[in-house]
């Protein structure tokens, strides 16, 4: 499995924010994305995602085109576990059905897993705006690993974690990596804070 982008270009409005990027991430391999701020990195992971168009250029997913400059796949066709820096869940329901949203299958023995890694067992029952910010980011982690991504993209995906719960959530990761041999890519505007992973490249715009 792997992620190919190939010059691929991104505006907002009349602003440039990537131009003619290129990287490609193998499987079982972690990457960042740095840069300034309103750079244009959640804007990135948003292409990925198939949730903005780009200008240009290409993405390729395991061998499977979803996005250039003539068509694109549908967010929900691309099975990517995407981590949004607001945490993007579902109001109106709470947090285990946020969390099993898109179960499948092959997740549904890791539920009870992801609730003791990530410390949510107390919080299940909870709604959204019940919860703090740690606990919905790790409502959004556990969502995000349940739907068996063939991808992982996560935007500043420990910024509101303490050090222990955040290396428990890296270590978690990790292993789904590893045991899915699936490639993650990382924003963030803090290195210290993803020491836990090896990482294969750095990605700056």
């Amino acid at each position: 499995m792997s992620i190919i982008v190939e010059n691929l270009s991104i505006s907002f409005i009349k602003d440039t924010l990537v131009s003619e990027l290129n990287f490609k991430i193998k499987n079982g391999e972690v990457a960042i994305i740095i840069g300034e701020s309103g750079a244009g990195k959640s804007s990135l992971l948003n292409v990925i995602a198939g949730l903005k168009k780009p200008d240009s250029g290409s993405i390729h997913l395991n061998g499977k085109l979803i996005c250039d400059s003539i068509s694109s796949l549908d967010p929900h066709k691309r099975n990517i576990g995407y981590v949004f820096q607001d945490f993007a869940l579902f109001p109106h329901i709470n947090a285990e059905k946020n969390i099993r949203f898109s179960e499948n299958s092959n997740s549904k023995k890791f539920f009870d897993k992801y609730l003791t890694e990530l410390k949510l067992k107390k919080h299940i029952n909870k709604m959204p705006h019940e919860l703090s910010g740690g606990q919905q980011q790790r409502v959004a982690i556990a969502r995000a690993l349940m739907m068996s991504p063939e991808l992982l993209i996560l935007d500043e995906p420990f910024s509101n974690l303490d050090k222990e719960t955040a290396i428990d959530a890296q270590n978690l990761i990790k292993e789904y990596i590893e045991l899915f041999n699936i490639p993650c890519l990382i924003v963030t505007h803090d290195t210290d804070q993803i020491n836990s992973f090896k990482i294969s490249n750095t990605i700056k715009i």
